[in-house]
């Protein structure tokens, strides 16, 4: 039934219009689809040739829009002869609008809605129109061209939803609308959070950069610090050289002073005579001249007064010739005297300037004698220094003459005791000549010993000093890796913390992307929903046409439903093309942190690299220090058992000799009390036989007394001299008995003295034996201590070559987690290019669905105008019925 009468009003409205008209009509219809495909090839062709140049642009921007106003002005002329029809198809009928049902109301318009539904068209169409003529000059980008088609297509469909929805779908729209709203807080949030977590990625990256910096001006404050100390280490090398090479030159200058000054006081002296020869001839030339002057002023006094004599003589002759002659002759003699004078003067006055020239010469000379005085007092005080310093060493001399001299004395003394000791050592000297050959061989073994000793000590210094300079050298390379360390610390922070922004950021972009899919979701429930209204509203139309009042509200309910959605849609847009750019924002501060992180770990490689070499130098010299630890602990170990085996066999020889020295000793003490005792006893008897021969001699005595007496008062007899005789010679034999006694007292004496000389010399060699017992005991003893300190070192070297090993292998775990670390940002990395990926495959199936919406809303446009031509024809055709 529908059909026929939609049928029936075609064929009205046909015999309304006329058939040029018709004609007219086909023929813009025709025109119409013809700019209409025209229009989706430039659209296609614009999207598919993204790289077009400006001039192709601007060539298809204006073919649009001549297609776009022939377009306009063909509607405006189809919308004027639809209101002719329509006009013509209401005016007969205005008359039976009253009387008729409510069925054939609504299959017919009224004037008002008709002009209503005719301006809304017209103000739609010219909308449309001039948003097309707006938007398409300002199409300088494909996204822009995008727009434009989906914001044509969101107009048709919001003129499908327009027609389609009712009452349910505006509810629809507002919680679509309140859901719209919600999501946009939320992108604004998440806008928000991401320019945060961007400013914060930049403020570290610029603290990174600054941090880097600072590395750099530390590396070259470092450089600067080590050029600056190997410059000065050369200048102390070169200020060295120089002041050697100066002390040198100063004493060759020294030198070559001494022989100035030596020639200088030579040529004081020479000058000093000379000076003293002119000083004598100008004191004899100026006696001789004062002399001259005395005797002219003499001779210049007797003429003054001879011519005074004259005078008075020529007053008193004036009268006589004779006086006159004489007067003349003596004028004459004056004249001459003045002449003499005259040139006396002369001469004294070339005498007064010869006077002053050698009183200038003898100033000059006085300069010279100051400045050479001033050099002899120079001289003198130098000369008085090297005399104090030649006192000081002749007084050195002295002591040492007086040492010598009593060194001589004593060795005098000395060599008189040893020729007193000489005839007793001769018995003693095989033994200890054997002594002497086995302590000299003891002695060098000894030396030997000692060398040995001392060459180990140098040894010990040596790798004391080495030890030293490998500690410090550690303690350097300790720093350096700890720095290294905090540098790695704060590089993995930095490192952790790109990656929390990272996580942060992938888990916005994985946020976005399900919002982006929920949204296609929507957009697809949307689109299916409008194609379901779509058929709904044809289905409502075919079975509803004569309801066209009805629906022609309902259509324009669902045009303002679409128009909503269109917004919606817009909006939808504008966050898409956000998010893109968000996106591509986060994958170029990815990008960039990607690259700095490839640099920071190339640098980290590079300087684990130079850790590496320099933990593999320090192990070696490790081994090296360990190798010549050992060496040496052997050496230490074989000196200690030599040492060991010498002082067994010096302390089993020692004590051998200690008990040969004891017995002799023994032996000694043992003649000493005997000597003692013969003394004693020899000196008891000698007493004894001087107490007798006293007794003898006082006996002697008195008999000589009383022979005396005895001889005094007899004469002369022989027998009286024999026994005068007898006495003498017994006298004498007693004298020489008791100079025997004391001959044999001294040589006991001596004996005596030798021996305990011996014992004290003996003792004495003991002592020293025992202190350097003790010495090599405090040698060894310092040695154990020196190998324990050594070993104590050794322990702590390995437990820090153990700590760094653990370190090495720490750094190593590091190195190996950064790697991890690094493997999986680039696992990251390509995930999120295969997201891009899809996003931009997404976007690609956007597009075309787009397209395929455009198609479909253009298919939806060619149904509406066969609707609208189907009813032109229905009226028409009604016209003519009603005509007829």
């Amino acid at each position: 039934m529908i059909n026929y009468h939609s049928m029936e009003s075609i064929k009205i409205v046909d015999t309304l219009i006329d058939p040029e008209n018709a004609e007219e009509l086909k023929r813009t219809k025709s025109d119409i689809e013809t700019k209409i495909t025209k229009i989706q090839k430039l659209i296609k062709n614009e999207n598919q040739s993204k790289t077009a140049t400006n001039s192709r642009r601007s060539k298809k921007e204006t073919e649009l829009m001549g297609l776009t106003e022939d377009l306009y002005k063909q509607y405006q002329s189809l919308s004027a002869q639809y209101d002719n029809v329509i006009g013509k198809v209401v005016s007969p009928t205005r008359h039976k609008a009253s009387a008729s049902s409510s069925d054939s109301e609504s299959e017919y318009f009224s004037s008002e809605e008709v002009d209503g539904i005719n301006k809304r068209r017209s103000e739609k169409g010219k909308k449309y129109l001039s948003d097309t003529v707006k938007q398409e000059p300002d199409r300088g980008d494909d996204s822009n061209k995008v727009k434009d088609s989906n914001e044509n297509i969101a107009d048709a469909s919001e003129g499908l939803k327009a027609e389609a929805s009712g009452e349910a779908s505006g509810r629809q729209l507002d919680s679509l609308m309140e859901e719209m709203r919600s999501l946009s807080n939320h992108k604004t949030n998440l806008e928000l959070q991401i320019d945060s977590q961007a400013n914060e990625v930049k403020q570290l990256s610029v603290k990174n950069t600054e941090l880097q910096n600072h590395v750099t001006e530390l590396e070259s404050l470092l450089k600067e610090k080590q050029g600056a100390v190997s410059n000065l280490e050369v200048k102390l090398n070169n200020s060295e050289e120089q002041a050697k090479s100066n002390i040198v030159k100063l004493m060759a200058q020294v030198n070559e002073l001494i022989l100035e000054t030596k020639s200088l006081t030579t040529q004081k002296d020479e000058m000093e005579e000379k000076i003293k020869c002119d000083k004598n001839e100008a004191s004899v030339g100026r006696e001789e001249l004062m002399e001259k002057l005395n005797g002219m002023q003499q001779k210049l006094d007797s003429l003054e007064n001879l011519n005074k004599e004259l005078e008075t003589q020529m007053e008193g002759k004036r009268d006589k010739n004779e006086a006159s002659i004489e007067r003349e002759e003596l004028m004459e003699k004056l004249n001459g005297m003045q002449q003499k004078l005259d040139s006396l003067e002369n001469m004294n006055k070339e005498l007064e300037t010869q006077r002053e020239e050698l009183m200038e010469k003898h100033n000059g000379m006085q300069q010279k004698l100051d400045s050479l005085e001033n050099l002899n007092k120079e001289l003198e005080t130098q000369r008085e220094e090297l005399m104090e310093k030649r006192n000081g060493m002749q007084q050195k001399l002295d002591s040492l003459e007086n040492l010598t001299k009593e060194l001589e004395t004593q060795r005098e003394a000395m060599m008189e005791k040893l020729n007193s000791m000489q005839q007793k050592v001769d018995s003693q000297e095989n033994l200890n000549k054997e002594l002497e050959t086995q302590m000299e061989v003891k002695g060098e073994e000894i030396s030997q010993y000692l060398i040995q000793i001392e060459n180990l000590k140098e040894k010990m210094a040596e790798t004391k000093s080495l030890e030293q300079k490998m500690m410090e050298e550690k303690e350097v390379f300790l720093a350096e890796l700890k720095d290294m360390e905090l540098e790695l610390e704060t590089q993995s922070n930095q490192k952790n913390e790109v990656e929390e922004q990272l996580r942060d950021t992938t888990y916005e972009l994985k946020h976005i992307m399900n919002e982006n899919k929920a949204l296609q979701d929507r957009n697809d429930e949307l689109k299916a929903a409008m194609t379901q209204r779509g058929e709904e509203i044809t289905n409502f139309l075919l079975e509803n046409d004569s309801d066209e009042n009805g629906a022609s509200m309902e259509i324009m309910a669902l045009r303002a439903q679409v128009n909503d959605m269109r917004l919606e849609l817009d909006s939808m847009y504008e966050q898409k093309t956000k998010l893109e750019l968000q996106i591509e924002r986060n994958q170029n501060e990815y990008a960039e942190s990607l690259a700095k992180m490839e640099s920071v770990n190339a640098k980290l490689a590079a300087q684990i690299a130079d850790q590496e070499n320099t933990i593999d130098r320090i192990k070696e010299e490790q081994k090296q220090t360990v190798i010549m630890s050992n060496k040496f602990n052997l050496n230490l170990r074989t000196a200690e058992k030599k040492m060991e085996e010498l002082a067994e066999k010096l302390r089993k020889k020692m004590e051998d000799n200690i008990r040969l020295l004891h017995q002799r000793i023994h032996v000694a003490e043992q003649l000493n009390n005997e000597n003692k005792n013969s003394c004693k006893l020899t000196n008891m008897r000698y007493e004894q036989e001087n107490k007798t021969l006293a007794e003898k001699v006082a006996i002697y005595e008195d008999d000589l007394r009383r022979l005396k007496e005895e001889s005094k008062e007899a004469t002369y007899s022989p027998v009286v001299d024999q026994m005068r005789f007898e006495f003498e010679a017994a006298l004498k034999g007693l004298d020489v008995a008791a100079a025997k006694l004391e001959e044999h007292k001294e040589c006991v004496m001596s004996n005596v003295s030798k021996m305990l000389c011996e014992i004290q010399l003996a003792k004495d060699w003991i002592k020293k034996m025992n202190t350097e017992m003790k010495q090599l005991k405090d040698n060894v003893d310092c040695l154990t201590a020196l190998l324990s300190e050594k070993e104590e070192q050794e322990l702590l070297l390995r437990d820090k070559v153990w700590h760094l090993e653990a370190s090495v292998s720490k750094e190593g775990g590091e190195k190996l987690n950064m790697t991890n670390a690094v493997n999986q940002l680039e696992k990251k990395v390509v995930k999120l290019e295969k997201n891009l990926k899809e996003k931009d495959e997404d976007l690609d199936s956007l597009g075309e669905k787009k397209r395929e919406a455009i198609r479909q809303l253009c298919l939806v446009v060619e149904f509406h105008r066969d609707r609208c031509s189907y009813l032109v024809n229905l009226v028409s055709n009604m016209r003519n019925n009603k005509k007829t």
